[in-house]
């Protein structure tokens, strides 16, 4: 079991305060969403947890320590994090891509292991790739790119996964490929941390749903308690009409309006 924890963070760029006084534990071996405006701080937030930004105040926790005091290779062997754009590179095989995900278990000069190859191949098998692992990543559509880029996470071997935008610029049917790939990943232990932007999908595919506006956190709790006409209109100033889904009983947004005066 990995936690991962905020304690009272305030974290920006420059000296601009971003996130502001943001206390919250990630639920282990979940699916949480992230959703909120644009330029709420979702993203600020999943770089924090992932050390890539410092906190200019407060800590974050995995397992109790300070995820700050960890040496690099270490918090890689605990986390993997994917950004909204990865660079597509050149003349690699996806084989070669995912193998990147070994990088934190490499010693000094040393090849891959027999285990490397073992979860090299694992993570081919479960995100489907098996078939294309001789290809270069620009000859495959978006949503067989973004699932190299899950597998390289995979290969990492690590109990929690931050995604940004995991299925932003792809198709509808490409969206819903990667988040039930998602789910079945989620079924394997993995703790999955996401930002999304469309409400229904956060719904649908998530256990747990945090809601940032402004830099601070405005709602956190099970879809069914934070998909209210109520919360979402404190939210997103939006004015939804929400039903329960007949396929899993979970919220679904039939339609919504701008709040007007």
């Amino acid at each position: 079991m990995t936690k991962l924890a905020t304690n009272s963070i305030y974290c920006g760029y420059e000296k601009q305060i971003v996130l502001k006084d943001i206390s919250l534990e990630i639920p282990d071996k979940k699916i949480t969403s992230m959703i909120g405006p644009n330029g709420s701080g979702k993203t600020t937030l999943l770089k924090t947890l992932a050390r890539i930004l410092l906190p200019e105040n407060g800590s974050v926790h995995i397992n109790g320590e300070d995820i700050n005091t960890l040496n690099t290779k270490s918090v890689a062997k605990k986390i993997a994090s994917l950004s909204q754009k990865n660079n597509v590179i050149n003349g690699l095989s996806v084989a070669e891509i995912v193998a990147y995900g070994r990088f934190p278990y490499q010693k000094s000069f040393a090849g891959l292991q027999k285990e490397d190859h073992e979860l090299i191949q694992w993570a081919l098998e479960v995100t489907g790739l098996l078939e294309l692992k001789q290809r270069t990543l620009n000859t495959l559509s978006g949503g067989q790119q973004q699932r190299v880029w899950i597998a390289m996470a995979l290969a990492q071997d690590t109990d929690i996964l931050i995604l940004d935008e995991p299925i932003s610029s792809l198709d509808p049917a490409h969206q819903l490929e990667i988040l039930y790939l998602l789910e079945d990943i989620n079924r394997q232990g993995k703790t999955i941390l996401m930002t999304i932007h469309d409400l229904n999908h956060a719904a649908q595919f998530s256990d747990y749903i945090i809601g940032l506006k402004q830099g601070q956190l405005i709602l956190k709790g099970e879809p069914q308690e934070v998909f209210t006409a109520e919360r979402l209109l404190e939210l997103f100033d939006i004015q939804p009409e929400v039903v329960l889904s007949k396929k899993n009983q979970k919220p679904f947004i039939l339609s919504y309006d701008l709040v007007r005066s």
